[in-house]
């Protein structure tokens, strides 16, 4: 009898949980971009655009989400009887939707800004450096952040399953690891956040040379999807 793939149904079931915290996480962001729309008014000054502002903070929330999914969903799914490739492969199907997602929604609350300021004056600097180049470069710059925020998810999981398999110790050796991918990432997509604080990482960007960002961000996202595969190819279950 042919196995049923059940993939499907936990990138779903994932998706839908993760992007839940995803709705929550962009009220509370957007709210923030409110207020900090009214505080630069008062001092005449402006503010980045939604889609630069929150470029940061989006990040961050994906590499949380990824180091979460080792101790909030791993276990439940093993024990419902999936098995640890379906629940790879749905996991990464998931990371997929839900970085699509994270990055089409500052887009959208991007281009409602847009459509205020033709009729009202926003202190928004929409000449803001984007994660690529000018604010006129949105396709470019949209696929960076959609690379961007994958990229967090997966070293997110990395360090996750590295606590999960092998302890606190041991975990350790992974968050270097994974310090080591962000400044990679950095360096690969022309990031200055997190990775800026690393001193053996060029801070002049790769994006300078198209075929070095691409390749490099390609062969860092393969590396870090073998990487997890294995680690929970055989991974041990803690029941609770």
């Amino acid at each position: 009898m042919k196995q049923v793939k059940l993939y499907p149904k936990v990138a779903f079931d994932l998706f839908y949980e993760q992007s839940k915290w995803a709705l929550w996480f962009f009220a509370f962001l957007i709210a923030a971009h409110i207020i900090g729309i009214f505080i630069v008014a008062r001092n005449d000054t402006s503010i980045p655009q939604f889609f630069v502002f929150s470029s940061q903070s989006v990040a961050i929330f994906m590499l949380i989400c990824g180091i979460m999914l080792a101790y909030a969903f791993m276990g439940y799914y093993v024990q419902q009887g999936i098995t640890r490739k379906d629940l790879y492969l749905g996991t990464i199907l998931s990371a997929l939707a839900l970085a699509l997602a994270v990055t089409l929604i500052p887009l959208a609350v991007n281009g409602f800004e847009h459509l205020i300021s033709g009729f009202a004056a926003l202190p928004i600097d929409s000449e803001a450096a984007t994660l690529l180049g000018t604010a006129s470069e949105w396709f470019p710059a949209a696929g960076i952040f959609f690379t961007n925020a994958f990229t967090y998810y997966l070293i997110g999981m990395l360090i996750g399953i590295g606590y999960y398999r092998f302890g606190w110790i041991i975990g350790f050796a992974f968050v270097g690891i994974a310090i080591a991918a962000l400044s990679l990432n950095g360096y690969f997509l022309g990031d200055s956040g997190l990775s800026a604080a690393i001193p053996w990482i060029p801070h002049d960007p790769a994006d300078a040379s198209p075929f070095l960002s691409i390749g490099g961000s390609l062969l860092l996202i393969a590396a870090l999807l073998a990487s997890t595969r294995v680690l929970t190819k055989r991974i041990s279950i803690k029941i609770q």
